[in-house]
């Protein structure tokens, strides 16, 4: 299972994405762990929708995790993100994907 140590809320925050978009692909590479470069590639692509539905959830003021504003978590899990995918070794599929959304 893939653990964050520093922050381990951020747990708490991809499962519940994991559960409201019902991505059972990304739940199993979260339960098993980054194995391939297709784990990789689908765990970051599915960070950066994360990433989109904590700032849009912020907008319409839902309410994820007893706040209506989660953006403050966006280093974290940046910092989060990047610590497996080097630890993994896929780091290069992550910094692909970040420049892609720049």
């Amino acid at each position: 299972m893939i653990q964050f140590k520093r922050y381990p809320h951020i747990a708490d925050l991809l499962e519940h994405y994991i559960e409201q978009k019902k991505r059972a692909d990304i739940g199993d590479i979260y339960k098993s762990g980054i194995t391939t470069e297709k784990d990789a590639e689908l765990f970051c692509a599915f960070i950066w929708n994360v990433v989109e539905n904590i700032h849009s959830d912020s907008e319409s003021e839902s309410v994820v995790l007893g706040s209506t504003d989660n953006t403050d978590m966006l280093p974290d899990l940046a910092y989060e993100i990047s610590t497996q995918m080097k630890q993994a070794g896929y780091f290069y599929i992550w910094e692909k994907t970040l420049d892609h959304q720049e």
